[in-house]
């Protein structure tokens, strides 16, 4: 697999993660009780500030790299 194949599947990766984070969202907004909707919600935070690291750091590369 080339580096941009890679880096392709990791950007549909994020961005279908940011997908699933907004609906991790939604039983807080309705108010579902439950343990395993706050687990959610808190991993989904920790994937969120990766993928915030992550570009950051790609668009703080120079092009060229």
């Amino acid at each position: 697999m080339s580096e941009g194949e890679s880096r392709r599947i990791w950007l549909v990766l994020e961005e279908v993660f940011l997908v699933l984070s907004v609906f991790v969202l939604w039983p807080r907004i309705l108010n579902w009780p439950g343990l395993l909707w706050e687990v959610l919600q808190y991993l989904a935070l920790v994937g969120l500030v990766w993928i915030l690291i992550r570009r950051v750091r790609r668009y703080q590369k120079p092009r060229g790299e």
